[in-house]
């Protein structure tokens, strides 16, 4: 942990010399009283209790700064007693994505593991998904509360602490400098002197980075709802995968008009001359490249699956979960846009980068 005191080397002006007759050292009760105020959750009675310290004279700037590292400690245990509450939604959050965390990089490499489709490990697969998201929608949960009224408390400690490393820098030092540090960052730095600002800290990012989550999948979803050219069963599907990505941890996808029309086109085509494969037949359109560029998509494909049986998302999800290299494509890092084309029991997907 750092220590407190060059940041607070802040033009400020020195002490002021001592009288040809300092005073002698106040009695213990006016002591006391300064203590019990830089303990004061009162920015005023704090301030009142630092202006004493003329009180002290040279011989008694020793006792008055061991007054200040005391309150210091104080304050230090009022973030303690604060952030050790069991309604803490940072600590619990972040605990939780300690753990969520952990258990999405071990189940992704299942999931990107290559099974030879053998429904025992497919099963397998499955309860290792839905472990992971009984974490992740507890997650989600706890996003969701605000965390507003513990952050103001928090921010009341750290303004304590640091006037406290501030004094104790004005004591110490002839002449304390000064560098334009703003109030935010004197209070960070203020809470990573301890371990449990420091924790909080740790866990207010968790919780900001789970938030953000929460929100760009929820931006993505309605982006893909609300697109005029999408239909129901593409919205469907998105929000399947989508949902399933951000278990995960991944990215969500955005439907994209252009590569959907290349995925729609190749299920028709499937549909209309009886035959089921990446290569088509169709002038044209004979890789999934070739579709994509015709369909007009500026960007870079990178997988594409296909699916015949049924015209429902589900059916066309679960099948391409159960085959290795389909379930690979599903959970890729690489895409940022999806395209659907679902035509009857015919399904098409493709992915792609813009």
């Amino acid at each position: 942990m750092r220590s407190l005191v060059p940041w607070f080397l802040l033009m400020l002006p020195a002490l002021a010399p001592a009288q040809e007759e300092e005073p002698a050292p106040p009695p213990k009760h006016v002591l006391q009283t300064a203590l019990e105020w830089m303990q004061s959750p009162d920015p005023a009675r704090r301030q009142a209790a630092y202006r004493s310290v003329h009180l002290f004279g040279k011989e008694g700037l020793p006792l008055f700064e061991k007054a200040l590292a005391a309150a210091l400690r104080h304050h230090d245990r009022r973030l303690n007693d604060l952030l050790d509450d069991p309604e803490n939604p940072y600590r619990r959050l972040g605990n939780l994505a300690e753990e969520l965390k952990s258990e999405r990089a071990r189940v992704l490499t299942l999931v990107r593991t290559d099974w030879k489709k053998d429904p025992g490990e497919i099963r397998m697969l499955r309860d290792e998904v839905a472990s992971v998201e009984r974490l992740y929608r507890r997650a989600v949960e706890l996003a969701a509360t605000d965390p507003g009224e513990i952050d103001q408390r928090v921010d009341a400690i750290a303004t304590a602490l640091v006037e406290l490393h501030r004094e104790i820098a004005l004591i110490n030092a002839d002449e304390v400098a000064a560098a334009d540090t703003p109030p935010g960052d004197l209070k960070r730095l203020a809470l990573e002197e301890s371990f449990d600002g420091e924790t909080y800290l740790e866990d207010k990012a968790r919780f900001a980075a789970m938030k953000a989550e929460v929100e760009r999948l929820a931006a993505i979803s309605s982006g893909n709802d609300e697109g005029p050219w999408t239909n129901a069963p593409q919205k469907q599907f998105a929000l399947l995968l989508n949902g399933q990505r951000a278990v995960m941890g991944l990215l969500p996808l955005r439907l994209e008009e252009r590569l959907s029309a290349a995925a729609t086109g190749h299920s028709r085509d499937m549909r209309a001359h009886g035959f089921f494969a990446h290569i088509s037949p169709v002038e044209g359109k004979r890789s999934p490249a070739d579709r994509a560029r015709a369909a007009g998509f500026k960007g870079g494909w990178s997988g594409e699956n296909i699916f015949m049986g049924s015209p429902g998302p589900d059916a066309a999800y679960d099948a391409w979960f159960a085959s290795d290299g389909h379930r690979f494509i599903m959970f890729a890092n690489g895409p940022n846009v999806l395209g659907l084309g679902p035509v009857g029991s015919h399904w098409t997907l493709m992915t792609g980068r813009n």
